[in-house]
């Protein structure tokens, strides 16, 4: 059903509650997601207010509650790595999949030009569009609600990761060599493989001439990230 909130004004509420019912949210009132979805476009053209402002806060609160996730979940990561874990869950891409994953681009109201132009296939309107979703949640449900959507659709995410991306093996393996020897341990490559834009590399990592550990990857930095925890595997028991 689609609700006339105004005249000219509509806004899909069958759709909005079947979205906020996934997270047992219910509510009347629809004004904070009315202005959420509200693109400038569409404001320019009925004399609304836009969005815009909704988004800063959407954007505040989805960067608080992932550091605060990472934070709690990753004890022991450093400070450098949970950044890059952060921008790699905060950001336009990251968005735009939540945003069609909740079908939040079926509920935005464009203008006719940004409309026919392909504005709803647009990555970034789309992104924009669920950190506007999420500042509509803070003011109608409080910050509880807002993490309790982003656990189902954000942080599952995030601990479901690859550690190899985040974990710093080879300054974990070179540290664990170091407290019993003062050596340096190398990185040799062994092996380079496929066409040129589709490289696999194989690196050995060594001490003293003897491997530790063998890892591959798409680049050689990753293939040493993936030697060096194959020999933490093999020394840390």
């Amino acid at each position: 059903m689609v609700i006339n909130m105004n005249k000219n004004i509509h806004l899909n509420i069958n759709l909005l509650d079947t979205i906020l019912s996934n997270y047992d949210l219910h509510t009347n009132n629809y004004n904070n997601y009315l202005l959420a979805f509200t693109h400038s476009t569409y404001a320019n053209e009925h004399n609304l207010v836009s969005n815009e402002r909704i988004e800063f806060l959407g954007d505040a609160l989805l960067g608080m509650c992932v550091a605060e996730y990472i934070y709690n979940t990753f004890p022991n990561m450093t400070e450098g790595l949970m950044t890059k874990l952060r921008m790699t869950y905060v950001c336009e891409e990251a968005n735009h999949n939540y945003a069609k994953r909740l079908k939040l681009d079926e509920m935005l109201l464009l203008g006719v030009g940004e409309e026919q132009t392909g504005g709803r296939l647009k990555k970034a309107v789309i992104a924009d569009t669920f950190e506007c979703f999420l500042g509509a949640t803070y003011l109608t449900f409080g910050y509880e609600a807002v993490k309790k959507v982003l656990s189902n659709i954000v942080f599952p995410d995030i601990l479901e990761t690859d550690n190899i991306m985040f974990v710093d093996y080879k300054s974990k393996l070179q540290e664990y060599i170091q407290a019993d020897n003062q050596n340096t341990v190398e990185y040799v490559l062994i092996k380079e493989e496929g066409k040129p834009n589709e490289k696999v590399f194989t690196i050995a990592v060594k001490l003293d001439g003897v491997t530790l550990g063998i890892g591959t990857g798409t680049s050689k930095k990753n293939a040493g990230q993936e030697a060096a925890k194959d020999a933490l595997s093999k020394m840390v028991k």
